[in-house]
């Protein structure tokens, strides 16, 4: 897939399952952690994701909203417990934590893009950003660039020929537009 350039982390759990997860930047090379789900289930697992932040080492893969330090960079988030993540997944995005409510265990996060929104306590998240931030600075804008990922280019109808297209042909010429056998398709 052309424009999914993010790194995923190989996650072996101790139930036998195989899984790929996002990477934040503070997963680390080879790392053996112990992750507890929102369930209560402990797994062992072992990940293999690339060393971004040697200096910051976590000892799970996902926290719960609650474990999760205020206004630090979150990231890889679920609404709702065991939705799946949804929120500050693209790579190098993150959410800041504002306010937690443990009467109401919901949580104030603010996202990307400067919404705020409330999420449960005992969804998961990650610590950090997503991984390979410098990927957003890649911007190539040469013609045809998108034709060697198979992206063609899309032409309006009315620029074409009246040979090419039924909407084609017209310029600047008050006639609504046809049909090739000259039926009128405005009022359809």
């Amino acid at each position: 897939m052309p424009f999914k350039n993010k790194l995923f982390s190989l996650v072996f759990l101790s139930s036998g399952i195989v899984t790929y997860v996002p990477t934040p930047t503070t997963h680390t090379l080879f790392s053996f952690n112990r992750s507890v789900s929102a369930l209560g289930v402990v797994n062992a697992g072992k990940t293999r994701s690339t060393s971004l932040n040697s200096d910051l080492s976590i000892t799970s893969l996902f926290f719960l909203l609650r474990q999760l330090p205020k206004n630090k960079k979150v990231s890889l988030l679920e609404l709702i417990p065991l939705k799946g993540i949804q929120y500050a997944r693209s790579t190098g995005t993150s959410a800041v934590i504002l306010k937690m409510d443990s009467r109401l265990n919901t949580s104030l996060v603010k996202l990307p893009s400067g919404v705020k929104k409330v999420f449960s306590t005992f969804s998961l998240g990650s610590l950090g950003s997503v991984a390979l931030p410098e990927n957003k600075k890649k911007t190539d804008r040469r013609a045809g660039y998108n034709n060697k990922f198979g992206k063609k280019p899309h032409v309006r109808g009315v620029a074409m020929n009246p040979v090419d297209h039924p909407h084609g042909g017209r310029t600047k010429a008050i006639r609504y537009q046809r049909t090739p056998w000259g039926k009128t398709t405005k009022f359809k």
